[in-house]
């Protein structure tokens, strides 16, 4: 078993709060599909650090899977007045995702169509330079649709099966969620509002919210009090 950490620092707008990712990588045979590969001589070519040169050493150990973990650090959720007041809100279905790989790990884009906008409000100026356009294969995009990136997913490459985790959201396609995000009407695409998913809440066929983070955290805590964890208590409030 192989284990290496990396660490790359990126800043986000919001707050000028410093985004620190841990990447750590670990590979370990398994009797799952893809089959176990036959230890062979691979030439490993690829830069130090990168998804691929990961890979390549794990098919030179005769290792089919390779696990990515991935920690990203940044910003937290406002309170419930301050979200609800900069947030879009949207009650959304997951539709589709479709998962790439990149130079340092996997990337899945996530696609929702919109049941009801709750509260709309435009994304703060300081982000406009981090919306991109979805991925091509993945497009158009309807008026009542948009994507969200996740640093996870899982594919086969070269032999291997690449598992990326994150602190990120796994959304599951056909689940409805309640989400506090910022929504470029532009690329259709958007971010959700805090590094970890406090603003992501899965939604029931009475209504009812569930968080996806089940830690306490304030602002959880905020909207199971004031609309006891109702869609319909919130959008009374909202329609106000």
């Amino acid at each position: 078993m192989a284990t290496r950490i990396g660490v790359a620092v990126m800043t986000f707008a919001i707050g000028m709060a410093a985004n620190f990712i841990w990447t750590i990588r670990r590979t370990s045979p398994t009797t799952q599909q893809p089959p176990p590969l036959k230890v062979e001589k691979v030439e490993v070519t690829a830069a130090i650090g990168t998804l691929r040169r990961d890979i390549q050493e794990a098919r030179a150990r005769g290792e089919n899977t390779l696990e990515v973990g991935v920690l990203g650090c940044g910003w937290g959720i406002g309170s419930l007045k301050e979200e609800l007041s900069r947030d879009t809100v949207v009650i959304a279905d997951l539709v589709a995702k479709k998962t790439y790989e990149d130079t340092f790990g996997l990337r899945t884009w996530y696609k929702f169509k919109i049941r009801e906008t709750l509260v709309e409000h435009e994304p703060p100026r300081h982000f406009a330079d981090q919306f991109q356009s979805g991925p091509s294969d993945m497009l158009p995009i309807a008026e009542d649709e948009f994507l969200i990136e996740e640093l996870n997913g899982q594919m086969v490459i070269d032999g291997v099966s690449v598992t990326q985790h994150s602190n990120g959201a796994k959304y599951l396609e056909g689940q409805t969620y309640l989400l506090f995000l910022w929504l470029d009407p532009t690329t259709r695409t958007a971010i959700r509002s805090a590094t970890d998913p406090l603003g992501v809440f899965l939604v029931d066929s009475n209504g009812n919210l569930r968080a996806y983070v089940d830690r306490p955290y304030p602002f959880k805590t905020a909207l199971a009090k004031r609309f006891n964890n109702s869609i319909n208590d919130l959008r009374r409030y909202l329609k106000k």
